[in-house]
């Protein structure tokens, strides 16, 4: 699926936490990260900061947190994500 949607142009990424990652398939298996794809991960610590990540997967650093889930705002629930302001003027200045 991975080479598939790489060989199709299509921009994807990884949603997976460190323990699901580590159930699903295993903490070393890091195919989409040697492929260039970029981990969005889950802890909901409220710090919007990659202090607590432990590498696996093969990624060093993550492109997202996902640091609060499932917060009510204006009548809805929904999810805070934070990544580098670095990372954000880099996606700006691409588009």
């Amino acid at each position: 699926m991975i080479d598939t949607g790489i060989s199709l142009g299509i921009k994807g990424g990884v949603y997976a936490g460190y323990y699901s990652w580590q159930e699903i398939v295993g903490l070393d298996y890091s195919y989409p990260s040697s492929k260039g794809l970029p981990l969005w991960y889950a802890h909901y610590d409220n710090d919007p900061s990659f202090r607590d990540f432990k590498p696996y997967g093969g990624w060093s650093t993550p492109s997202i947190k996902q640091y609060i889930g499932d917060h009510e705002s204006c009548g809805v629930d929904v999810d805070y994500d934070w990544y580098p302001s670095s990372t954000r003027n880099a996606s700006r200045s691409a588009v």
